[in-house]
């Protein structure tokens, strides 16, 4: 009998890349996407640089998306649609993105790993993180982030915060269970 091997996170990864980037298409462009173009052409402007076709495609590409995605996936979506864009190019933009605070890097750091996300028009939320397949879910409508907010020192405004829960997602605990039996 054949044993199957667990999965590993980069196959997860890779599953959840084939996926994005089927239903890219089917999922409706953030309504904030023309207000983050708008900043980030006007700073490209008064940078005298070029707002290209590719750091807008890569723009339009996390604002059309509802869940963090990884460099490789976005990617692949961009080359997907957009033809040859250099990876340097994808990592630039997003380095871009977040210093205008249009783009928010979540660090997976018990897997090594960089998710990027929109940031306009995102309420404040969490993520469960399985760490056995590398899924995230997102947690929206966190009331325990106002307790947090509470206790912060007076006249502290938070810019960004991430909110990480990592343990074991439902499949992963069955198959370990499995493994053990």
């Amino acid at each position: 009998m054949k044993r199957k091997r667990p999965e590993r996170v980069a196959d997860a990864v890779n599953r959840k890349r084939d996926q994005i980037t089927k239903n890219l298409h089917s999922e409706a462009l953030a309504p904030e996407y023309d207000e983050a173009l708008q900043i980030m052409e006007d700073y490209l402007r008064s940078q005298k640089k070029r707002c290209t076709v590719e750091r807008r495609f890569i723009l339009q590409a996390l604002y059309q998306l509802s869940s963090p995605v990884d460099i490789s996936t976005l990617h692949k979506i961009v080359c997907d649609d957009e033809g040859s864009v250099a990876l340097t190019t994808v990592y630039n933009t997003l380095d871009l993105l977040v210093q205008l605070k249009l783009a928010n890097r979540l660090e997976l750091v018990s897997r090594g790993m960089t998710f990027f996300e929109r940031t306009l028009g995102q309420e404040p939320h969490g993520f469960v993180i399985c760490e056995h397949c590398g899924s995230i879910k997102v947690l929206r409508k966190l009331h325990v982030l106002q307790k947090f907010e509470a206790q912060l020192p007076k006249g502290f405004h938070p810019e960004t915060y991430t909110f990480q829960i990592h343990g074991l997602c439902a499949r992963c605990q069955r198959l370990i269970n499995k493994k053990k039996k």
